[in-house]
């Protein structure tokens, strides 16, 4: 066996463990702290919907001691541990595939790209309100990440105190700069944007927090490192006029914070260190772009997102997002 194989089979072999002795947050008879990382993307989420759906449906919610997520992977753990993962999921391809959210064409006339505030304020508050009170009852943590504007560091943010620092937060892991509008207020009055350039996949965070064991959940098929790409010095000069300097070295150095990603989940288990456990999607459905509306790729990502999860724990379900029910639906409607 590989040594990430060895990873892999200690994060699977607590989990089942935990599933079997009816392990519950704050009354483990095990030592070890497992935590949850769950990866955005834009409209890729719709992926890492699909994984905390099953997460929910087969009632292994309980076996985590917390919940990382930056950008639309916090979206995701917000609707997880509010018991809402599946509803949560169908905002991808039911509320937010539309010009209302995503409309490139704003661009042109220096509007947001991605309409986060239309997501935060309608969608999750009247369309599809969140379950906030239940979500801060939760005996599992959520650590939102997003990234300070002054320094370019990544900021963990967490502890809610009420229905206005949750939304608050959500905002910010979701504020894309430039192409998501303006920087939100964080609650020490820093100005903040989507933590996915400084922490896609919170890893580090969830160490320093003690997780002796981390599942993450990968909304990329693979993981790679970032190309340079033609355009990354203009839209760089553009974030150090419009954003900040610190901003604009943050967004050229996500490549280096990919490689170290790759690096960090292909090395084998080291003393001190958490062992890790990555669920990718695969097969049919796996691949899904940032600003992708077309329901059928959407229905199928979160279809890819479910099945990754239930053949990660070698089981087999069928998924509430298969095409034929979710149209069938829309049909009759």
């Amino acid at each position: 066996m590989t040594a990430q194989g060895q990873t892999q089979d200690a994060v699977a072999a607590l989990i089942a463990a935990r599933r079997r002795d009816g392990s519950r947050p704050g009354a483990r008879r095990d030592p070890h702290r497992l935590a949850l990382v769950i990866e955005g993307g834009g409209m890729r989420g719709v992926i890492a919907g699909g994984m905390v759906s099953a997460i929910e449906h087969l009632g292994f919610v309980d076996v985590f001691d917390a919940v990382y997520g930056t950008s639309a992977g916090a979206c995701a753990g917000a609707w997880l541990l509010a018991g809402q993962a599946v509803q949560g999921t169908r905002i991808f391809f039911e509320d937010i595939n539309n010009p209302r959210f995503i409309r490139l064409g704003r661009a042109l006339i220096r509007r947001p790209v991605l309409n986060t505030d239309y997501l935060i304020d309608h969608v999750l508050t009247d369309l599809r309100p969140l379950d906030v009170a239940r979500f801060l009852h939760a005996p599992i943590p959520l650590t939102m990440m997003a990234t300070d504007v002054e320094s370019g560091r990544p900021v963990a943010l967490r502890d809610f105190a009420d229905v206005g620092a949750v939304m608050a937060a959500l905002k910010a892991t979701t504020r894309l700069p430039l192409v998501g509008g303006r920087p939100v207020p964080g609650p020490d009055g820093r100005l903040l944007v989507d933590g996915a350039l400084t922490a896609p996949l919170p890893i580090d965070i969830a160490e320093a927090d003690g997780a002796s064991h981390i599942l993450v959940l990968s909304t990329r098929p693979d993981v790679t490192t970032l190309d340079g790409g033609p355009s990354r010095g203009w839209f760089a000069r553009l974030l150090a006029r419009h954003v900040s300097p610190a901003v604009a070295r943050a967004y050229l150095e996500r490549p280096l914070v990919h490689g170290a990603l790759l690096a960090r989940l292909s090395a084998p288990q080291a003393p001190g260190r958490a062992f890790i456990a990555v669920v990718r999607p695969a097969g049919r459905g796996r691949k899904v772009g940032k600003t992708e509306r077309r329901r059928l790729r959407l229905v199928g990502g979160a279809e890819a997102g479910w099945r990754a999860m239930m053949r990660w724990l070698d089981l087999a379900m069928p998924s509430p997002f298969r095409r034929k029910r979710i149209f069938a639906r829309k049909g009759s409607s």
